[in-house]
């Protein structure tokens, strides 16, 4: 197994390892493996070999934990808002209009190649191609009744393709455009099943990586918010932050101005998450399960603050590696962005490159949300529109996807925490581990965060995404 060889001085520029228009990045080529002595094939000369450090991935009682900090227990986005005196004009909030599809299934393959079309999350683009390639490539799952199967990665925001299969945009002729809808995590499932009716919409069903959120920020920056404001990261503890620098206080200790981006809610679903989170922190307070309603949703201290955030936070970006992309290669100081909110591998890529780039620069700090969702990256095989063949092509590739040498593939090139079992603690290790002590990367999931946000409706999801775009800038005697 490989493990990776970060601290090496000699290691090459990372543009020429990592390909920053697509944020693939392929570890394996940048490690050594365990007991390889320097020189060695698969270990770059005159490289120190990488041992495996000694904290496991595993749930432990030695697994780190975030530190549960003194003002914790003290919500204040409500205060905020009043304190900062934020008013914004208010947006009607609406229930989607969808109308029942019947499901069509099965459609009549009549063509001699068997395609295969994914609406895929970007995050997962350059592992699903490759495991496309390596598919098609192999004489035994690629083809059905001697029709070859031809896989397609679409790269398409979850939000976007959720709302494309729920309004029925994605048939053509009588055959869907798409025969496995891949999004990010499975926040819009419902949205996309409620708007059918008829039959069982998706064949397949299941998980195929693991990616928890994350605020990413400079070590410099984490280290003055963990002793002014003295909170878990939080949207709560963004929004002190911000409002305490509208007051005149500087948080940054080189002086800059805060500032801290997330993505369009309408384009991805990271951004999604964050409004659910932030609604989620607003309305729920101590009320564990809560789930947030579509009558919270016209609160107009609610649309006051989602407006105050939508206003100070950077949203010109419409996918998560669009935004970590500037953080990787201009590291702290080269770029304005002193925090982001992004899915947990996104912050081992950065964490990775500016190790890599300039070893004594800025770290990068990873912290988990006080609340947080996990992104459980889900495979459903879609049934409407689509042939018997195609279904079961997709479903083969789905296996194919957690075979042991792929998932390897997800650890290794992306940094997703893998859902096979197959998958040893040791090789987490081996390519997770330096982040732990360097970079704050939690290795149990349930010790990562302190409350885990229930399931959402998806009718109040998509009403929350429609009244935050619908909201204009916010007025207060500070902004």
């Amino acid at each position: 197994m490989l493990g990776i060889a970060l601290a090496a001085p000699a290691l090459p520029a990372a543009e020429k390892l990592f390909d920053f228009g697509s944020l693939n990045v392929d570890l394996s080529k940048v490690q050594a493996k365990p007991g390889a002595t320097p020189g060695q094939a698969g270990t770059p000369s005159g490289t120190a070999v990488k041992e495996a450090p000694a904290q496991q991935l595993p749930s432990t009682p030695e697994s780190p934990a975030p530190v549960v900090l003194p003002r914790d227990g003290q919500e204040s986005i409500g205060a905020t808002v009043k304190t900062q005196a934020v008013t914004v004009k208010p947006v009607e909030v609406t229930a989607a209009k969808t109308g029942q599809q019947q499901v069509v299934y099965p459609v009549a393959e009549d063509r001699q190649v068997i395609e295969v079309k994914i609406a895929a999350g970007s995050e997962k683009k350059d592992w699903f191609e490759e495991a496309a390639r390596r598919f098609m490539a192999d004489p035994a799952r690629n083809s059905i009744d001697g029709k070859p199967i031809r896989l397609t990665i679409d790269k398409i925001g979850s939000t976007e393709s959720a709302a494309l299969l729920a309004d029925d945009k994605t048939m053509h002729g009588g055959r869907n455009e798409y025969q496995v809808w891949a999004p990010a995590s499975s926040i819009f499932r419902t949205v996309v099943e409620d708007a059918f009716t008829g039959g069982k919409l998706f064949e397949t069903d299941e998980s195929v990586a693991r990616s928890p959120m994350i605020f990413i920020t400079w070590e410099p920056v984490q280290q003055a918010i963990d002793q002014k404001v003295q909170k878990s990261m939080s949207f709560d503890t963004i929004t002190e932050v911000f409002s305490r620098e509208l007051g005149g206080e500087k948080i940054d200790p080189n002086g800059r101005n805060f500032q801290f981006g997330f993505t369009r809610p309408q384009d991805s679903n990271s951004g999604a998450v964050a409004l659910i989170t932030m609604a989620y922190e607003f309305f729920a307070k101590d009320r564990t399960r809560y789930r947030v309603r579509l009558e919270d949703l016209k609160n107009p201290d609610f649309q006051a603050y989602l407006a105050f955030m939508k206003y100070m936070s950077d949203q010109t970006k419409d996918s998560t590696g669009k935004l970590a992309e500037p953080l990787m290669q201009a590291g702290y100081g080269g770029q304005p962005l002193s925090s982001v909110y992004v899915y947990e591998n996104l912050g081992v890529k950065l964490a990775f490159i500016r190790k890599a780039n300039d070893p004594g620069g800025a770290k990068p700090v990873i912290r988990y949300p006080k609340y947080n969702l996990i992104s459980d990256h889900p495979y459903y095989t879609l049934r409407h529109g689509n042939s018997q063949a195609q279904v079961e092509a997709a479903r083969r590739f789905k296996d194919f996807l957690l075979t042991r040498d792929i998932q390897l593939l997800a650890l290794q090139k992306e940094g997703f925490r893998p859902v096979s079992t197959q998958i040893s603690n040791q090789e987490m290790n081996d390519v997770l581990g330096d982040f732990v002590t360097e970079n704050g990367l939690v290795p149990d999931l349930i010790k990562a965060s302190q409350i885990l946000i229930p399931a959402q409706s998806g009718d109040v999801i998509m009403a929350l995404i429609r009244t935050y775009q619908g909201l204009g800038d916010p007025v207060g005697p500070n902004l």
